[in-house]
């Protein structure tokens, strides 16, 4: 690992892979966001095209079918808009406001998930009637169960937002402890890594998901993708005065460099890759067919973890200097 402000050459010792679909994934989800109103500009919409996130969830899932990639494709993009409609309101005076309508749209994104309401373009909005057809689409590929575990990640992850809003709010930077608690959740790879099972057709009981070494190495897989994600968009956010990144904020509390603080973030990422591979190897034991899928879940949170590294660095334009 060299110690360069250049972009890190991050640990991650899992093979490459892009699912074959992706172009036609692609193009179905230019043509769903255009049918959401979720980017009403040509000239931003051919910027997002630029940043080709259906890349990003086609190299976490390889295997996907086309109805899953499109879904995840459609999620993803969402997501993405979502974030960078936030980012644009930073001012303690406009937080405050965005808190307040923020709530409200959390309470609305509930009904979806929770009473299964429909919301339309007409009477709801863009977002939550994008969320409100998101949601129809991957009930009917999923179980009941699946989508409760689902909703709650989903859940907590508006709530770390509300979090992030309450600290713009308050001109306030968190501890990096309190930072690398929430940042999982607000950057929305908790519920990626729940999608792992639809998207690859894997199917896990409750009590393998929620045994104690299963959910550590999906909270390593979800922490290392942010993390890689603060070491991609560092310098951009550096560039326009965002100090909510991992890297930042070592620098910040820290009194370390910026050159520093990138190598030490750069050790946090690796030491929780190699925290994976180990943990990886020492699997629980249930009857032979679970077994199998457990392996193939594991597995496909490694190619996940690689997957946006490699979107990173050899797809997207997100994280090129402004």
């Amino acid at each position: 690992m060299q110690r360069s402000l250049s972009t890190p050459a991050l640990y991650c010792p899992f093979p490459t892979q892009l699912n074959p679909l992706v172009a036609q994934a692609d193009e179905h989800t230019a043509q769903w966001v255009q049918q959401f109103d979720l980017v009403r500009s040509a000239e931003v919409w051919q910027h997002y095209r630029e940043q080709r996130f259906t890349w990003m969830v086609a190299r976490m899932f390889p295997d996907a079918g086309l109805e899953e990639l499109c879904i995840a494709a459609d999620l993803n993009t969402l997501l993405f808009v979502l974030d960078d409609q936030y980012d644009e309101a930073t001012a303690a005076t406009e937080a405050v406001r965005k808190k307040e309508n923020f709530e409200l749209f959390l309470e609305q994104v509930r009904s979806i998930l929770e009473d299964h309401q429909r919301k339309t373009l007409s009477q709801h909005g863009p977002a939550l009637a994008a969320i409100s057809d998101f949601w129809e689409r991957i009930c009917r590929l999923s179980s009941p169960r699946w989508q409760a575990r689902f909703a709650e990640s989903m859940k907590r992850a508006f709530v770390a937002n509300l979090w992030r809003i309450e600290l713009v709010k308050q001109n306030r930077l968190p501890a990096v402890e309190e930072y690398m608690r929430f940042r999982q959740q607000f950057g929305g790879a908790n519920f990626f890594a729940d999608l792992v099972e639809v998207m690859e057709g894997i199917s896990l009981p409750d009590e393998v998901i929620w045994h104690g070494t299963v959910q550590t190495l999906i909270t390593l897989c979800s922490d290392t993708i942010c993390y890689a994600n603060d070491l991609f968009s560092y310098r951009k956010e550096l560039q326009q005065g965002d100090e909510m990144n991992l890297v930042m904020l070592l620098k910040h509390h820290e009194g370390l460099s910026l050159e520093d603080a990138v190598f030490k973030a750069t050790r946090i990422h690796d030491d929780k890759v190699q925290q994976f591979v180990r943990l990886s190897r020492q699997l629980p034991s249930f009857s032979a067919g679970v077994n199998r899928e457990l392996v193939r879940f594991v597995n496909a949170l490694a190619v996940m973890m690689r997957g946006n590294i490699d979107w990173s660095t050899l797809d997207t334009a997100r994280y090129q200097m402004v």
